[in-house]
C-alpha cells in the first residue's frame, strides 16, 4: 500500500519528468556531455603536440638566424640553392613515381 501512495504522489511524476528532460531531451544531455568531454581531451592532447612542435620550430628558427652554416645547409636541402661553381644532381626515387 505504501508503494501505491508513492506512485500517486505528484512530486514523483514531476521528478521523473525532470530527470527525463535533463538526461535525454535537453541540449546538454548526458550523451552530449560525454562526447564533449572526449573531444576536450582530444583537443588537449593535440594542443600539447602543437606546443612541442612550436618549440621545435622556434629552436630551428633561432638556429637558422644565428648559425650561417645551418642556414646554408637548409637552403641547399630545401630550396636546392647552389654556389656559382657547383652543379647539383637531384635523384628521385623510382618507387615514389
Amino acid at each position: 500500500m505504501k508503494y501505491f501512495r508513492f506512485i500517486k504522489n505528484r512530486f514523483f511524476y514531476s521528478s521523473i519528468f525532470l530527470l527525463f528532460t535533463v538526461l535525454i531531451i535537453d541540449d546538454t544531455t548526458v550523451f552530449k556531455l560525454y562526447k564533449m568531454k572526449k573531444e576536450l581531451s582530444n583537443l588537449k592532447s593535440e594542443n600539447a603536440k602543437k606546443i612541442i612542435e612550436i618549440s621545435n620550430i622556434k629552436e630551428k628558427t633561432k638556429q637558422l638566424t644565428s648559425n650561417k652554416f645551418a642556414l646554408e645547409k637548409f637552403a641547399r636541402e630545401h630550396y636546392l640553392m647552389k654556389k656559382n661553381d657547383e652543379v647539383i644532381y637531384v635523384f628521385e626515387d623510382l618507387e615514389k613515381l
